[in-house]
């Protein structure tokens, strides 16, 4: 990990990245205000801020890019939880019960973090109600999200399904609206769309292949333009 000051010249950032003035909704006001607590860090992407199963040394806060949040299970085959965003507290749930890790979290692409570790976070906590008001909010999000989520693999009767679904939430999201179509950037490799959608990575690339040959998507620049928007809902079943 790079310290705030430590910033490599291959390493590319949005202005103000590590500017004091920049806030998240749920970091708690104390954290901005106490820098005694908090050590500010940047992560390269493929950077692991911490191991499924290791000792919660604390809390690591997003504050820039975004991180990915995955399971393995005991056969070694990984599920991707979630996708993390800016303001989103990691390691918490492991942190209040002081158990190892229930997840890997690594940057998707580089990102800032503040972290905090577990004695002064559980030291702010007991002095601070807002701040636990705002843990209780986090934790809220975080369960949402995997349930949602998880929904959406439950409830599809195909993969295919699970995919339209996959890319229809990320048009509402982070879609963006062009002559051609809506652009997504995942940033996400078709192995990792796989891990999100409990499938291989060569069927994913079927499906792909399907979805370009009917002019729905295509995959451009890194990125997926969604070409037929109206299709696409049909076949997630919106």
């Amino acid at each position: 990990m790079l310290r705030a000051n430590q910033l490599e010249e291959d390493e590319t950032f949005g202005e103000g990245v590590v500017d004091e003035r920049l806030t998240c909704d749920s970091l708690p006001k104390e954290i901005h205000e106490s820098k005694d607590i908090r050590v500010s860090n940047l992560h390269r992407r493929g950077a692991v801020l911490f191991s499924e199963g290791q000792h919660p040394r604390g809390v690591y806060v997003l504050r820039v890019g975004r991180a990915k949040v995955s399971m393995s299970s005991s056969e070694g085959k990984v599920w991707l939880l979630r996708i993390a965003q800016p303001g989103d507290l990691l390691g918490l749930n492991s942190a209040l019960k002081d158990s190892p890790y229930d997840a890997t979290v690594e940057a998707l692409e580089p990102c800032c973090t503040d972290f905090i570790s577990r004695p002064d976070f559980m030291d702010l906590l007991g002095r601070s109600e807002k701040s636990r008001l705002q843990v209780s909010e986090a934790l809220s999000k975080e369960l949402t999200e995997v349930l949602e989520h998880a929904r959406s693999l439950l409830l599809p009767k195909t993969t295919g399904e699970r995919l339209a679904k996959l890319l229809v939430k990320w048009c509402n999201e982070r879609g963006e609206a062009g002559p051609d179509g809506i652009r997504v950037n995942s940033g996400l490799t078709q192995e990792e769309i796989a891990q999100m959608i409990c499938a291989t990575r060569e069927t994913v690339t079927r499906l792909f292949a399907e979805l370009k040959r009917k002019q729905i998507v295509s995959l451009t620049d890194n990125a997926i333009l969604v070409r037929n928007r109206k299709s696409l809902d049909a076949l997630a079943g919106c």
